[in-house]
């Protein structure tokens, strides 16, 4: 590989030259021998890559570098490589054709496969107890209206679900760090259930 091109696509991306930025990367891309050094490269990249304000990197490093390692070790249960897809799932939900490859999977769905990978890494634990947090936390966005479960109320059996998911969240969370919330959430919880409860009867 020539890094000396990828140095010349920062300084140009950088300097806001789009079409010399993309003539560069293009040619970084093409000056790899072959998919170790390409390996390589993408481990090295990752913990220091810059990525916008929406977590995704540019798409042609994804695409072609990155996406492909990171595929093939979460096809093989690899919990780096499905840790890096759940952090960088904006950038497979930008791609319809890459989300189709890894069957419509959510970014819940990828740290939630990490933890059954690796129920003792912390790293995945916390990611996956954020994850599950920003779920609960929409359901409840429209309170005192209801819970939600998608863009639609919960049904009684969704909210027997959503329990499950709270239940996930005193397990995993060992900092205590949403006890309040949780708390309340399980009061507004009982409440719906009970109005829904009250229609069914």
């Amino acid at each position: 590989m020539n890094t000396e091109h990828y140095k010349e696509f920062r300084d140009f991306d950088e300097k806001g030259l789009k079409s010399q930025a993309s003539k560069s990367l293009r040619a970084f891309i093409s000056s790899f021998k072959n998919d170790k050094e390409k390996e390589e490269w993408v481990w090295q990249y990752l913990p220091s890559m810059e990525i916008n304000r929406h977590s995704r990197i540019r798409h042609e490093i994804f695409h072609e570098l990155v996406y492909p390692i990171l595929k093939a070790g979460y096809e093989n249960n690899d919990l780096a490589c499905t840790l890096w897809l759940g952090k960088l799932a904006q950038n497979i939900f930008q791609a319809q054709k890459l989300h189709e490859e890894l069957g419509w999977v959510s970014e819940l769905g990828l740290f939630n496969k990490c933890n059954e990978i690796d129920s003792s890494n912390d790293e995945a634990r916390l990611l996956l107890l954020k994850a599950i947090m920003s779920w609960l936390e929409y359901s409840a966005h429209e309170w005192p209206s209801g819970i939600l479960y998608g863009n639609d109320g919960a049904t009684l059996e969704q909210c027997d679900e959503i329990s499950a998911e709270v239940q996930r969240v005193l397990k995993l969370d060992k900092e205590h760090a949403y006890s309040e919330f949780i708390k309340q959430y399980v009061k507004k919880l009982s409440e719906y259930q009970a109005r829904l409860n009250e229609i069914v009867n």
